[in-house]
């Protein structure tokens, strides 16, 4: 879209389909960064360095989507499908 990044809520997903949502959320627990750089070196395979920098840069235990673009598209150049897909 023009405007930025746009994500579909589950709202949205019950107007357009007409299903009723019930029920509780899932709530997820908030991961440490340890654990997120551990979990960015061995899914994607990237330097411990990469995956701290990354993690300080966003302050937490987060990743820019712009990060993970970018992370994919040089695990496509290198034919890493595996870990791409």
């Amino acid at each position: 879209m023009p405007i930025g990044e746009v994500t579909i809520t589950l709202d949205d997903v019950a107007a357009l389909l007409l299903f009723l949502v019930v029920g509780a959320f899932h709530s997820f627990e908030q991961l440490n960064v340890d654990d997120v750089v551990d979990l960015l070196m061995e899914l994607l395979e990237v330097s411990a360095g990469d995956a701290r920098a990354e993690t300080i840069r966003c302050n937490g235990s987060y990743v820019r989507l712009s990060w993970l673009r970018d992370m994919y598209e040089l695990k496509i150049e290198a034919c890493a499908w595996i870990i791409a897909a």
